[in-house]
């Protein structure tokens, strides 16, 4: 199973030095996340950000676009004009060989108030998927889809029709737990989520979550001591994940940005 760190355009200046620090501290890969201008140009193109990560011994996978995509919105011009954007930007990273690209499934609407639009939601992004799914293995593209903020029978009913592999976010997973109201045994929920995907698991995202209030943030840094994270390393052994992704950004809710060399400790007890 391979460790990865998050890369993003907004790290572009200290890019040289950030690459050869992801690999000292025990990463084996990227998961570059394609915001624009990424992939069509920028002040550091692509092309050479996936160079530096071959020449320091990492592989490379792809976030896809989600900023301004709504692949799940029951608005049909809307659904179709994300799908028609998000294979511009699979059509210029199909030159790359890549670990996998993640694809949200996401739409603006309010569906967890709004019950006359889940089967609508739902079927867009079975429509989507199967689309996308199709164009990608044509561009020999792996695509794995990720859970947002789909409650686990929603995305439970999208995965079935589509017979797809995916990427399972533990603390998205959490955070929709909280959203619903519930905050006991949430480690329950977890392991809810990963038996019901256990066969289609290919990729997990991790970060810490902090608690707030009735509400909970994610992409925060944690530590081998992490309960979520000692549950999720128990259950590795009993699913089939090629890559594991540490989505940590920040200290503190909001501020601090994460090195690489912070995560070293959790790269090296997941590795153990």
């Amino acid at each position: 199973m391979k460790i990865g760190f998050p890369i993003w355009y907004g790290q572009w200046r200290g890019i040289r030095n950030l690459m050869s620090e992801i690999s000292k501290s025990g990463f084996d890969y990227i998961e570059i996340s394609l915001d624009y201008p990424w992939p069509f140009k920028g002040d550091l193109r692509l092309r050479e950000v996936v160079q530096l990560a071959e020449s320091e011994g990492l592989s490379v996978a792809f976030h896809g676009p989600w900023r301004d995509i709504r692949l799940s919105s029951p608005i049909e011009s809307v659904r179709n004009a994300s799908v028609k954007a998000f294979k511009e930007f699979m059509k210029r990273i199909a030159e790359f060989k890549c670990d996998y690209v993640v694809v949200h499934l996401s739409t603006d609407q309010a569906v967890d108030k709004i019950s006359l639009i889940r089967d609508e939601v739902i079927n867009s992004a079975v429509k989507s998927a199967k689309e996308l799914s199709s164009f990608m293995r044509d561009l020999s593209l792996r695509i794995v889809f990720e859970n947002v903020k789909e409650s686990l029978p929603e995305f439970r009913e999208i995965v079935s029709r589509t017979d797809s592999e995916i990427c399972l976010d533990i603390s998205h997973a959490i955070c929709v737990s909280v959203r619903n109201g519930k905050r006991r045994d949430l480690e329950g929920d977890v392991i809810n989520w990963m038996n019901e995907f256990r066969d289609r698991i290919r990729v997990i995202h991790f970060s810490g979550i902090k608690f707030i209030g009735n509400w909970v943030r994610d992409h925060l840094m944690t530590d081998e001591n992490d309960r979520f994270l000692n549950l999720v390393k128990r259950e590795l052994r009993n699913l089939q994940v090629d890559n594991f992704l540490l989505e940590i950004f920040f200290e503190e809710v909001n501020h601090g940005e994460v090195s690489p060399a912070r995560l070293a400790k959790i790269v090296e007890f997941l590795k153990s």
